[in-house]
């Protein structure tokens, strides 16, 4: 074939993946823009003196972002796309905070080794006091039923002591107290120590702490080979009949035993654990909002000039009346506002039935004579659809409107102050304008001024309207804008209910794997870390698909924008995934006994967290849509001869048969360059996806410090990994991203943050200490029974 009819090759597709990626335009298309007014021209004369034959060709040379740079850089992609690395940024701010307020957390962990004493912890206990649990009660015959010094006559002398290693416990007061009777804390004296002592039906505890002590006793095992101040530790001692625990190396709470904590320091952290969480997320809300302005005066959109309006009438369908209303009542004090255009959102199922209708009809009329009176009567109603659908937008028009307009301005700044009369505190919750006050409140307009204008029906006003800041045309649902509210509520309620009954299911199998895995370590008789391996990865799995659930029932509600579709599905995501991951944990291991065991919620909430926390950001690096194109994309090679032949013929052939067939050519090659792009970014589950992180490091804090560090290195590897292919690989966005998600977020941890910590650091730290945070009446114990699990109680 000749030179001049290779019209496309291989390397015009594998050209199309590269200039599909985010690339800097913005910044040059000023630059052309600037030039073009100095030298009196329009953009596109600037660009074609530059050699460059259209806008596309023009983007193609662009520079792309350097993958370092700082995300104000690649603004033009809109500030949601900024805004979500610095949300990122944020969270890992918050980690980082955290895992340095744990460190004397950690280190007070670190000097005890009481792990074991969980064995004989009773868990209905560990939110309450019972006075009661250290009284002397003696052992199986009775022995020590009071307190005395029952050790001092057997080591009186040092060759004929029943005890090996004799200390001071000997002349001290004891007596047998119940199982659950706690240790005492050995920073106070060693000798001092309940042990757990081995009885004929059980175990009860050798109490020290229940007996007030001789003084003139003790003074004598001072002076002499029992001066050794150690705790007691005969033959008698009991055994935790093998049980695992998981070591004092993971600096867990769990190091100090059971109601056996004093020191104040670890709740005086967590408390300022808190503090700092909220100061950081004013800090960060302010910093978005700043950077939100920042690139909003930087960059320019459509909705910079553009109000959506709601409240109008199904009647409201001149396009004229609607502009004559804003020019006259948009801005305080202006009578003569500059409106450029109205753009009425039409019932979209009217418009719908009417092009169905006339489908139908052209149909019909093809089948029929056109000689004969009926051929007559559906060309008529066919003029009447047609006429009908042409009206739209005049005076005149058949068609009913959504309530929904979109009002266009010549000039941005009657934009704002449209929206400062429209938009304001008064007019959201009272139909008011604001007034100023004096010189010092010049601006801010804080008292209730007149009633804002309403939009007149028949003459009269009576629709009262709410004004916003338009979305941009491409995030704007106009086929949604009509659906009634309470089919929306309807749709809303069958949606979140479906999600309920999967995130439950996901729920069960998840647990149901974990017991298996349980009961296999139990036959093997190991475990540990890497018997969490196997749920961990299955719950990676299953986010994964709950996502993909959420996504597609959002898309089955109703929204007036994408945006807020996205935070519908963004909510969903993230509540199932928090849920599925950080909830089955719990309630797999919901008593204190089970928290530091070998394999328990320890092991298991590192191994699962970490998990999910490094291969949610992987995932999007495989980019599985393109992997899944690539067998089309094989297909290309053996077509470029056929597409070159079609192409060869001329833009125009005369044949239909020729037109046809270049047709559909050009529709083929069209599907292998979708082929050969790279997918886009998915905000939405990449909010999701930090969120759960978040939310789920957050809450195990308390029971592992540590696992701070997991967050951090988690949301660290996924702002790299979204930055490297937002950058570098993904096809460019093909619309703005604006604030409203990452403000949502935002506005999400600052409910769930700082309660959830607290919830969480009453839960995992209150059985470690001996003075309890909830006293009071055995119904507030209860309460709290059910809700932590009483499968045991």
């Amino acid at each position: 074939m000749g030179e001049a009819k290779q019209l496309i090759t291989k390397e015009n597709f594998t050209q199309w993946t590269k200039d599909c990626g985010v690339k800097c335009i913005q910044k040059e298309y000023d630059d052309i823009a600037v030039s073009a007014v100095k030298n009196g021209k329009t953009v596109q004369e600037e660009m074609q003196s530059r050699g460059f034959k259209d806008f596309h060709q023009f983007s193609k040379q662009c520079p792309k972002f350097k993958k370092t740079c700082w995300p104000i850089e690649f603004a033009e992609l809109g500030s949601g796309y900024v805004l979500y690395f610095q949300f990122l940024g944020f969270l890992m701010i918050i980690f980082f905070v955290h895992l340095c307020l744990q460190v004397p957390c950690m280190v007070v962990y670190s000097g005890s080794s009481n792990l074991v004493d969980w064995y004989w912890n009773d868990w209905t206990q560990a939110y309450g006091t019972d006075s009661t649990r250290c009284d002397c009660v003696g052992n199986s015959s009775g022995y020590a039923a009071t307190c005395g010094t029952w050790d001092y006559d057997l080591c009186t002398n040092q060759s004929e002591c029943a005890f090996t290693t004799p200390g001071k416990w000997l002349c001290q007061s004891w007596c047998y107290a119940g199982k659950y009777c706690p240790k005492t804390d050995m920073d106070v004296s060693a000798s001092m120590v309940n042990q757990y002592i081995q009885d004929g039906s059980g175990w009860v505890v050798k109490s020290y702490s229940s007996c007030t002590q001789n003084a003139t006793i003790i003074a004598m095992c001072e002076a002499d080979f029992r001066s050794g101040n150690t705790a007691y530790s005969g033959s008698d001692l009991a055994s935790d009949e093998g049980s695992t625990w998981i070591g004092t190396q993971w600096m867990s709470p769990g190091n100090l035993g059971p109601d056996e904590a004093t020191n104040v320091i670890i709740p005086t952290m967590y408390t300022v654990c808190v503090i700092s969480m909220c100061v950081l997320i004013l800090m960060a809300y302010s910093s978005q909002v700043l950077t939100d302005h920042k690139v909003d005066a930087g960059t320019v959109s459509p909705n910079d000039f553009a109000i959506m309006v709601k409240g109008l009438p199904s009647t409201a369908t001149d396009e004229d009346s609607i502009q004559e209303f804003f020019k006259e009542h948009a801005i305080k004090g202006k009578t003569d506002t500059e409106i450029v255009k109205v753009v009425i959102g039409w019932d979209v199922e009217e418009w719908r039935e009417n092009i169905a209708r006339l489908k139908e009809l052209k149909k019909k009329l093809d089948q029929t004579d056109r000689t004969t009176p009926e051929a007559k009567d559906i060309q008529k109603e066919m003029v009447q659809i047609t006429g009908a659908l042409k009206s739209a937008g005049t005076k005149d028009t058949k068609l009913r409107s959504s309530g929904v307009v979109v009002v266009l301005f010549r000039y941005q700044s009657d934009m704002r102050a449209c929206l400062r009369k429209w938009d304001s505190f008064w007019a959201k919750w009272f139909n008011c304008e604001s007034e100023n006050i004096g010189l010092l409140w010049k601006n801010n307009g804080l008292c209730k001024g007149a009633a804002l204008p309403r939009f007149p029906i028949g003459g009269r006003p009576i629709a009262k309207l709410t004004v916003a800041r338009a979305a941009n045309p491409g995030d704007i649902h106009w086929a949604e804008l009509a659906v009634p509210q309470s089919e929306r509520i309807k749709r809303l309620a069958i949606t979140n209910g479906v999600m309920f009954l999967l995130i439950a299911a996901c729920f069960g199998a998840v647990y149901g794997l974990r017991v298996a895995s349980m009961a296999v370590k139990e036959s093997a008789g190991s475990g540990g870390v890497w018997l969490s391996l196997l749920p961990a990865l299955v719950v990676a799995v299953v986010n994964g698909l709950l996502m993909a659930a959420a996504r597609m029932l959002g898309d089955k509600e109703f929204h007036d924008t994408l945006t807020e579709q996205e935070f519908s599905q963004a909510a969903k995501m993230s509540v199932g995934m928090v849920v599925n991951t950080a909830g089955v944990l719990y309630f797999i291991y919901a008593t204190p006994k089970e928290w530091y065991q070998d394999g328990g919620l320890v092991n298991g909430a590192f191994t699962m967290l970490l998990i999910n926390a490094i291969i949610p950001p992987i995932i999007p690096y495989c980019d599985f849509g393109y992997q899944i194109r690539k067998t089309q994309r094989s297909k290309l090679e053996a077509r470029l001869p056929y597409f070159n032949e079609v192409l060869g013929r001329g833009p125009n052939p005369k044949d239909k048969e020729q037109q046809d067939e270049l047709k559909a050519v050009k529709a083929e090659i069209e599907a292998f360059k979708r082929a050969h792009a790279p997918g886009s970014m998915n905000p939405t589950r990449r909010y999701a996806t930090a969120i759960k992180t978040f939310v789920c490091c957050l809450l195990y804090e308390p029971v592992f410090p540590m696992i701070s560090l997991v967050g951090l290195v988690g949301l660290c590897f996924q702002y790299w990994m979204d930055k490297y292919l937002l950058l570098g690989w993904f096809s460019r966005p093909k619309r703005p991203l604006n604030a409203d998600i990452a403000n949502f977020f935002v506005r999400f941890v600052k409910l769930v943050g700082p309660i959830g910590l607290s919830v969480s650091f009453f839960i995992f730290l209150t059985p470690s200490f001996s003075d309890k945070a909830l006293r009071g009446t055995g119904h507030g114990r209860l309460v709290f029974q059910l809700l932590l699990g009483g499968r045991e109680w």
